[in-house]
């Protein structure tokens, strides 16, 4: 049975693939979004990310470090991204293609997050770079707030995310990531 990390990887890979594959406007400024997006919806509804990337309050948006890390700068780690897609470009005017023999994949996906993956997909599929960024920045969301308290590059938590949820659902989302950790714990 693959490890959490193993099984977050292949998440990762398989989210990127999907995206690229569904939405032909998808660049590396883009993708940072959406994945943005996937993690931060489905860390609210239940209490993980799908991905469990780092992200940070950048210039032009939140970004997954390690993601940026490997494709636009080519540095290696261990997520290999450049297995299933390809960067041409830079900035806005980048285009990610997926690679001739990257084959999605949504075994390791929950309903949940096969529900969301799409979801997200369908959202911004066809709108610019520019104006999923513009999204991103919307006042007092998590890349906002960390922005404003913390400055550039700093971590953006994802318990920002459940501000405004009531102490009920944030009670929620804590017994979620309760379980989870014992799971973990218990069974790798």
């Amino acid at each position: 049975m693959p490890t959490n990390e193993v099984r977050r990887r292949e998440k990762l890979r398989n989210a990127v693939l999907y995206f690229v594959q569904n939405d032909k406007t998808v660049g590396l400024t883009k993708l940072m979004k959406l994945l943005f997006y996937l993690d931060f919806r489905l860390y609210r509804k239940t209490g993980e990310s799908l991905t469990g990337e780092t992200y940070q309050a950048w210039d032009f948006g939140p970004v997954p470090v390690s993601v940026w890390q490997e494709m636009r700068l080519k540095k290696s780690c261990g997520l290999n991204l450049n297995n299933v897609v390809t960067v041409t470009g830079q900035g806005f005017d980048s285009k990610l293609k997926a690679k001739k023999d990257a084959v999605f994949s949504d075994d390791y996906f929950s309903g949940t997050e096969k529900t969301e993956l799409k979801n997200v997909s369908e959202m911004f599929k066809g709108i610019p770079a520019r104006m999923v960024v513009k999204a991103s920045h919307a006042r007092n969301d998590p890349w906002d707030v960390t922005l404003k308290t913390k400055g550039k590059k700093a971590v953006i938590d994802y318990d920002l995310e459940l501000d405004g949820c009531s102490e009920e659902e944030k009670n929620r989302v804590k017994e979620i990531q309760d379980d989870n950790a014992l799971l973990e714990a218990m069974f790798g």
